[in-house]
């Protein structure tokens, strides 16, 4: 195989991207490279990262060639690990890389730089590149998206990763940028009872001049007896609290499901609001409520 069918390749599998020392390494000299550039054959993306002029620029190339720029042991982080893992389908503006302190890579627009040292545990490769772990990904991406992030954490702790995973990823890297953030964010996650979900609804109704509630009532439903986050028994509703998705347990949905139906059977009006509603759109559930109580009024 010719240097320029292998170099074809590797451009190929790399979102058209290659790197001056990958060239070198396919025996390539630096008369060769500065031809194909001189020829604008080979666009300069990032110092000595060059992008093949027929590759159509993605999101990932933009990763994969910051990457390509910081070597090993650097590695992708935060938001940009989370769109390289299909987190998410949004890719930030800015790469965001965690380099060792002691490697001397100076900021270039589009990159951020964290500089600590990243755990073995928590670096992995994936579709050729260096990127965290999948839950310190999980984990520090859901703290840098802000609102938007436990959703994400959500996500993630639903179908890809463990709660123990992801507290023992916190622990390696104790201290290091969003330390703190993270830490609050997988108590909130760990919360196991509804109580954290519940006290930021009581606020919300408080706020909102809202009375006529009773909290954790039990109510007779036929044969059953049942206990209801919030009832407003006057007007026969009733509110379930939902909190982060992950510790629904196909037997705790079964069970919500059955009292909810045998609410609706018994008359009673039946509303559910998530720990996101409550925390990531209030105004739009207090309005529920109200339009709830007016209906039934």
């Amino acid at each position: 195989m010719s240097n320029r069918t292998t170099t074809a390749t590797l451009i190929a599998r790399q979102d058209g991207l290659i790197t001056r020392k990958q060239a070198r390494d396919l025996d390539l000299s630096d008369q060769v490279i500065r031809g194909f550039r001189q020829r604008g054959e080979w666009l300069t993306l990032l110092p000595w990262v060059f992008r093949a002029v027929e590759a159509r620029p993605t999101a990932d190339q933009r990763i994969r060639a910051a990457s390509l720029w910081a070597g090993e042991p650097s590695c992708v982080s935060g938001i940009a690990a989370a769109a390289w893992w299909r987190m998410i389908d949004e890719p930030p503006l800015a790469v965001q890389l965690t380099v060792p302190r002691n490697r001397g890579l100076r900021p270039v627009p589009g990159i951020q730089i964290h500089r600590r040292y990243v755990q073995p545990e928590d670096r992995v490769f994936v579709r050729g590149i260096c990127v965290t772990g999948l839950a310190l990904t999980a984990l520090h991406a859901a703290v840098d998206l802000g609102p938007a992030g436990p959703a994400v954490l959500d996500r993630a702790l639903q179908k890809r990763v463990g709660i123990a995973d992801v507290r023992a990823a916190q622990y390696r890297n104790l201290g290091c940028h969003g330390s703190m953030a993270a830490g609050k964010l997988l108590i909130a996650a760990a919360d196991h009872a509804a109580a954290a979900s519940e006290r930021v609804f009581i606020a919300l109704l408080k706020k909102a001049g809202i009375g006529g509630w009773q909290v954790n009532k039990t109510v007779r439903l036929g044969q059953l007896s049942r206990e209801i986050d919030f009832l407003f028994s006057r007007h026969r509703i009733a509110i379930e609290i939902d909190g982060w998705a992950w510790h629904h347990t196909p037997s705790r949905f079964q069970r919500d499901r059955t009292k909810q139906n045998a609410l609706v059977r018994n008359g009673w009006a039946v509303y559910r609001f998530t720990w996101f509603d409550l925390t990531q759109r209030p105004d739009a559930v207090i309005a529920e409520v109200r339009l709830a109580l007016a209906a039934a009024a």
